[in-house]
């Protein structure tokens, strides 16, 4: 395994142990997470790790892309709560 391979190999985990940690505080409250890992560029790395089904993720990755190429937060904010 070279030095870059290694490297992927270690974020990978990292992921993983993540998803370990809060995947059962979210599975508590009955909520879904995600973590996302990427390089820059295109041609890059990418991996994730949820609690959700995967059309779930899919779902809630598009509501995202949208939310955020019209420049909102996620979710949107208004005076300290979440917008209805």
């Amino acid at each position: 395994m070279n030095e870059h391979q290694q490297r992927l190999h270690e974020l990978e985990e990292t992921a993983q142990a993540i998803a370990q940690t809060v995947g059962p505080i979210f599975d508590q409250a009955g909520e879904c997470f995600a973590l996302l890992g990427f390089s820059k560029g295109a041609g890059g790395w990418a991996t994730w790790v949820s609690n959700a089904e995967r059309s779930c993720m899919i779902q809630a990755l598009e509501e995202m892309v949208e939310t955020l190429k019209r420049n909102g937060d996620m979710p949107p904010i208004r005076d300290g709560e979440p917008e209805a």
